[in-house]
């Protein structure tokens, strides 16, 4: 009798070790966090720290109809909210990506369950997700909020995966009404609809919630004019072939002017490319849709697609990789070969943190060098999803999707 219970508490006791360390991990992490409050960056600076004073001015209702910055409202909305809340603005405005790093690093987890529900994997997949070195710069030091997009994205992914076709479009519509960046990974829902993951008739859900997003704003008095043009406003404000974006515009120099025939054609063709590229994947994939049934494969499909157009469109941002770094890391979890995928894709995007927040210009003339790390990123995981979805006989031992 004694010897049956063994199993069950050696088992209790490896639980509770491995939750231990998850919350340890988890700890010292938000320590590390924390430490980097301090830092004010550039953007906090000259936009957001001047957005929540102009917020301050006004009463909350005011506020929300009143074009202030140039992001989308539901991200302006949490600005204004603090702009009524006692404390540091910088310390708030970092609180809530932190928060938001969190439920990142639970859908990096909850993609990891639909492969193994194995204790020790889910744990790890929240620490590494939680420890990605640019998604703590990017909230900790940056005061940035892409950890908010792409926690939103990857719910979509998981839920899509689940085939809760209602709650992935719900978080979808909430991901692209906080950063038009959530675009990226937009072409994999083609394939959930194709593949039947997610209903094309429930897409009504998308625009409902999008339309939700936007309607205290509506209601306080914006024009509804300029709260769609948000998106838009914000791609012509930059003309540069990239602003700093480790892509292959490192290997064109730059044009920093819009009239200029070259920045023109630059553009166009750059366009041109990057649209080509993603309805070449999906044609590939369509093709080849019948074997298209693991789990892994959609994975590599969603990774590709993040990091693909930021890859190849011009005036991409250094931030702009922000998804794909978290999506190389699904890549390992998934396939255990690929362990150098999240390590040259995060390192790629390390590089520009270092030089734009801690001004470490060592990396700087080496962006080139990055950039074909970057391409040899791509053709390994490329290479993998043509085998698997080409050769019958190729599935790694991974799982079907569910």
């Amino acid at each position: 009798m004694q010897g049956s219970k063994d199993p069950k508490r050696a088992n209790e006791v490896n639980e509770l070790v491995a939750l231990s360390f998850a919350l340890t991990a988890v700890a010292a992490l938000l320590i590390v966090r924390g430490a980097l409050f301090y830092f004010q960056s550039w953007d906090y600076l000259n936009f957001l720290s001047g957005w929540i004073s102009d917020y301050r001015s006004m009463s909350f209702s005011e506020a929300l109809g009143t074009n202030v910055g140039n992001y989308n409202p539901p991200y302006m909305y949490i600005l204004n909210m603090i702009s009524s809340i006692g404390g540091s603005d910088l310390y708030l405005i970092k609180s809530v990506s932190v928060v938001f790093d969190i439920l990142l690093a639970y859908f990096v987890m909850k993609i990891v369950s639909l492969k193994t529900e194995r204790l020790n994997m889910l744990i790890l997949a929240v620490v590494l997700a939680f420890a990605i070195p640019t998604v703590v710069l990017n909230s900790a030091m940056w005061a940035q909020c892409d950890s908010i997009y792409s926690a939103f994205s990857l719910g979509a992914v998981y839920f899509a995966l689940r085939g809760r076709s209602k709650m992935s479009y719900v978080f979808i519509a909430l991901a692209l009404s906080f950063k038009l960046q959530a675009a990226f990974i937009l072409p994999i829902f083609i394939i959930f609809i194709i593949k039947k993951k997610i209903k094309l008739s429930d897409c009504y859900m998308f625009f409902a919630v999008y339309l939700a997003m936007l309607l205290p704003a509506l209601i306080a008095g914006a024009h509804i004019r300029d709260l769609l043009l948000v998106y838009f406003n914000q791609s012509v404000t930059y003309n540069y072939l990239t602003l700093n974006a480790i892509n292959i515009w490192q290997f064109v120099e730059h044009v920093p002017f819009a009239e200029n025939v070259r920045f023109a054609n630059f553009k166009i063709a750059g366009l041109f490319i990057s649209g080509l590229a993603v309805l070449s994947l999906l044609y590939f994939t369509y093709v080849n849709r019948e074997k298209l049934v693991k789990t892994v494969d959609y994975i590599r499909l969603t990774f590709l697609f993040a990091v693909i157009l930021p890859f190849l469109l011009p005036q991409m941002h250094d931030r702009f990789f922000y998804m794909a770094d978290v999506l190389s890391l699904t890549v390992f979890l998934y396939d255990k070969r690929r362990w150098f995928v999240p390590i040259v894709t995060v390192f790629c995007s390390y590089t520009v943190y270092a030089s734009y927040l801690m001004g470490w210009t060592v990396f700087t003339d080496y962006r080139w060098f990055a950039a074909l790390a970057l391409m040899f990123v791509i053709f390994i995981v490329l290479r993998d999803l043509v085998i698997s979805l080409t050769n019958e006989s190729n599935d790694n031992g991974l799982t079907r999707a569910g």
